[in-house]
């Protein structure tokens, strides 16, 4: 499937995962959170080669999630910032952090490689789900979702589609 035909979903988790495009995105997104923002700095932190990094620095930013910013006039420099959409990031790349270091690891001093401490407190952070209503944590056990109309309506379609295509593979038609 396509990354345009994800954009067209009716479904935030589709649309949003056109829009972030690959893994390298998530890797420019957790520099640009550690303040390295700066072509030189993003391609020798991520290993990209300067052609990729151009193209998915593009893509992010043609998505509204990060913005090119000048920080010198002559020659030009530019760096790259987080929009507020793109800050909005900050809990989604958290938990694949935390995803991470639980199942990616060992680690070499059995420490993941980045640990973060909540400023004022000093205590280290873990990135956890609470329902703002009840104040209860939750998980995938303790939710369910309900689906709208358009989008119970658009998974009918790609169902009803899909059996139509094997159909017609197995009766030979194109």
């Amino acid at each position: 499937m396509k990354r345009s035909t994800l954009a067209d979903r009716y479904c935030s988790i589709a649309r949003s995962s056109s829009e972030l495009t690959d893994a390298w995105s998530f890797v420019i997104i957790r520099e640009l959170f550690l303040a390295n923002m700066r072509f030189d700095g993003l391609q020798a932190q991520t290993g990209m080669s300067p052609r990729s990094l151009t193209l998915r620095l593009a893509d992010l930013a043609e998505a509204g999630i990060i913005k090119r910013v000048a920080y010198q006039q002559s020659p030009a420099r530019y760096e790259y910032r987080l929009t507020s959409k793109g800050k909005e990031l900050w809990p989604v790349v958290i938990a694949l952090k935390q995803w991470g270091d639980k199942w990616n690891g060992p680690w070499n001093d059995d420490h993941p490689p980045l640990t973060l401490h909540h400023k004022d407190h000093g205590h280290e952070l873990e990135l956890g789900f609470i329902c703002k209503v009840c104040g209860e944590p939750v998980d995938a056990h303790s939710t369910e979702g309900t689906m709208s109309p358009a989008m119970t309506a658009e998974r009918e379609q790609l169902a009803s589609d899909y059996q139509q295509a094997i159909r017609n593979k197995r009766q030979g038609v194109s």
